[in-house]
């Protein structure tokens, strides 16, 4: 087959054929009420997805039992439910996809709070930093009894019509539990030797296999490498993989690492498909087909690593979150209109660890398929959208589909608002293809822009304007700290904008979001590249720490000033932690609780308690915060305008929001 069609080619798994090499992969979206049923929200998720072209559907995780799976994720414990997840799964099948259920048991991983109190278990009693909790160590008799919950959940997949199962072998979970030496410290047939931490997992296959029949596909999520110090790595993952097949497994998605894992897996900057490899060495060993998994967004990654044998089919997960259509879209060559993921977390994952329902910060839709809809307008009008940033564009592309004749007016030369200083830092690169997937819509749908234009009250009126969206953004602010206009004071968004500090000492003021994205930008100043990097360490020109060293420190001296405690506070979850690894490995100066008194010519002062301080500095960046723009607004209300203030014009905060307030802006006139 030539390269090029692999991702529309269909593949064959067990008894099942995929329609193409596109699965989206289970993960958490907290669409389900405590009752635990598959609720319309979910439904209709996944149906957008499915009529969306994708060739593989796994849903889940979906619990086997409450002390496993807790009240966040739905159930398919009893046969009671078997109903209400074959009408979800003949929703779904009908546009063509396949459906596997993904059976779910978090084991010590699970928080006794989502269980109505009942203590997490275990292969061994080792406590999880990911719940702060000791889980009570399982007997054999409660093994066997999970095993047969794995097998009745299967059951009821297949009579529900799911075309499949997959078991849940990654992330820290149960059967990862039972095969790590980390988190299996037994002395029975259950632990020990590689061969006993491998039984739980090589059992359930097998009594799942004897009941669902020899051709009903039996998938495995696993963690290629689990990258915890001591736990499985590749290698041992290979022989895992060989030890299921052999028992009965017909597909491994495979992903990498624990919840616990210090190797980020997701964030955008982790580069794209930069774990393929771990597919890769696995499919070597295995006959089944092989899912590669991890920041794959884009249709060339995707057919690149089916062209190289890396996997047979990839997994596209959050990538599906921010555009539905994105497997039709890759299939029929229309790439550049994907709506993109740009690897933020902020929707998904930060909003999970908050116990809050999966959203997109690209894609206002996700999650809402059952309550938010582009109606066409029974009576089309004139609307005029000032400012071309993530709300404005928004706003401007969904009231055009809504059939309004829109004018999207922009005082700057290009269009992006603050989207082009977002992804200048290192690892942020991707918000450019969300800036470009706008540019492109605009085009192609017809969306006249007027770009270098500051609209005024006059220039609104002269356009016939119905209604008026405001989309203004916002500004940074300096606040009166003496000094704070000296030359070698920059704003944050100038020197993320291009504009070169002097000297090589430079002081951040603010250690929030901003402040961290600048201190990340300037501290790889003079670092080597990628391709340096591989260069060097092909040829063995440098020594290892030498190397490390280069990547790390550049030719800035940066320090970071914060009167709050802790840096990046208004940082989400997932990537928090990832920024402040980030920080240190580049050797950034960090100073909390410290309060900034004065900027002189040649430093900066500072009373940390009761200390004071002084840090000698060449230029200062104040990344102080922002206000909104909005003072067209009063002089259109007043002109009697219907008007709707939209993102940092409205208040300041972040694209998510903007993004999303532009879309029910532009929905609702």
């Amino acid at each position: 087959m030539e390269s090029g069609n692999l991702l529309s080619s269909p593949l064959r798994v067990n008894g099942v054929t995929l329609r193409n090499r596109v699965v989206m992969p289970a993960f958490g979206l907290k669409y389900c009420g405590m009752d635990r049923q598959p609720s319309e929200r979910l439904a209709a998720f996944y149906e957008a997805r499915a009529r969306g072209g994708c060739g593989l559907i796994v849903i889940g995780g979906v619990g086997i039992d409450l002390t496993g799976s807790g009240f966040m994720v739905p159930s398919i414990e009893s046969d009671e439910l078997i109903a209400s997840w074959a009408s979800l799964i003949a929703r779904v099948k009908r546009h063509g996809a396949a459906i596997f259920l993904q059976l779910f048991h978090a084991g010590r991983y699970q928080h006794s709070m989502l269980a109505k109190g009942q203590q997490s278990v275990a292969p061994s009693a080792v406590p999880s930093r990911y719940t702060g909790e000791t889980p009570r160590e399982l007997t054999e008799a409660e093994i066997l009894e999970i095993q047969e919950k794995f097998v009745q959940a299967a059951r009821r997949a297949q009579e529900a019509g799911a075309d499949g199962v997959e078991l849940i072998a990654s992330a820290g979970y149960l059967i990862c539990q039972f095969l790590s030496p980390l988190t299996n410290l037994r002395q029975d047939r259950y632990g020990g030797s590689f061969e006993n931490r491998c039984r739980f997992g090589v059992e359930v296959i097998s009594k799942v296999r004897g009941v669902v029949g020899p051709a009903y596909p039996i998938g495995v999520r696993i963690s290629g490498n689990e990258f915890m110090p001591g736990g499985n790595t590749n290698d041992e993952i290979i022989e895992i993989c060989r030890a299921f097949e052999a028992a009965g497994a017909d597909l491994f998605n495979v992903t990498g690492g624990w919840h616990e894992t210090r190797v980020p897996q997701l964030p955008s900057m982790v580069p794209a498909g930069a774990f393929s490899y771990l597919a890769r060495r696995i499919r070597r060993r295995v006959a089944t087909p092989v899912v590669a998994s991890n920041r794959i967004v884009t249709p060339e990654q995707a057919e690149s690593m089916l062209a190289d044998g890396s996997c047979d089919l990839v997994s596209i997960g959050r990538a599906q979150i921010a555009d539905p259509d994105w497997a039709s879209k890759a299939t029929e060559s229309r790439g550049n209109e994907i709506r993109p993921c740009v690897g933020c977390l902020q929707g998904c994952l930060d909003r999970l660890f908050l116990m809050q329902p999966v959203q997109c910060l690209c894609n206002p839709l996700a999650g809402f398929e059952d309550k938010r809809h582009v109606l066409q307008a029974a009576q089309p009008r004139r609307i005029v959208v000032v400012g071309a940033g993530p709300a404005g564009m928004e706003a401007a592309l969904t009231a055009h589909r809504r059939g309004h004749d829109v004018l999207l007016l922009e005082r700057n030369t290009e269009v992006g608002g603050q989207l082009p200083l977002v992804a200048a830092p290192p690892g942020r690169g991707e918000f450019r293809r969300l800036l470009d997937y706008y540019r492109g819509a605009l085009a192609r749908e017809g969306v006249p822009v007027r770009l270098g234009f500051p609209a005024t009250l006059d220039a609104v009126q002269e356009s016939g304007a119905d209604s008026v969206i405001l989309a203004t953004g916002a500004r940074p602010v300096r606040p009166p700290i003496p000094g704070i206009d000296f030359p070698h004071v920059l704003d944050a968004w100038d020197v993320l904008g291009g504009k070169r500090v002097s000297g090589p000492r430079v002081v951040i003021l603010g250690g929030g979001a901003v402040g961290v994205e600048v201190a990340l930008h300037l501290a790889s100043v003079g670092t080597i590249d990628a391709e340096t990097l591989k260069f060097l360490f092909r040829h063995e020109a440098e020594s290892t720490d030498v190397l490390r060293e280069l990547i790390s420190r550049g030719t800035l001296d940066v320090t970071v000033v914060e009167v709050r405690r802790k840096i990046g506070e208004d940082i989400g979850h997932t990537n928090r932690w990832v920024f402040l690894k980030e920080l240190e490995q580049h050797h950034v100066t960090l100073n909390v609780e410290t309060r900034v008194t004065a900027v002189t010519t040649d430093g900066v002062l500072c009373e940390r308690g009761s200390e004071a301080v002084t840090l000698p500095a060449d230029c200062v960046v104040c990344a102080l915060g922002v206000r909104s723009e909005n003072g067209l607004a009063e002089p259109l209300r007043k002109a009697g305008f219907d008007v709707r203030v939209v993102g940092d014009a409205s208040k300041p905060r972040n694209i998510m929001e903007a993004v999303h307030e532009g879309f029910l802006a532009g929905a609702a006139v």
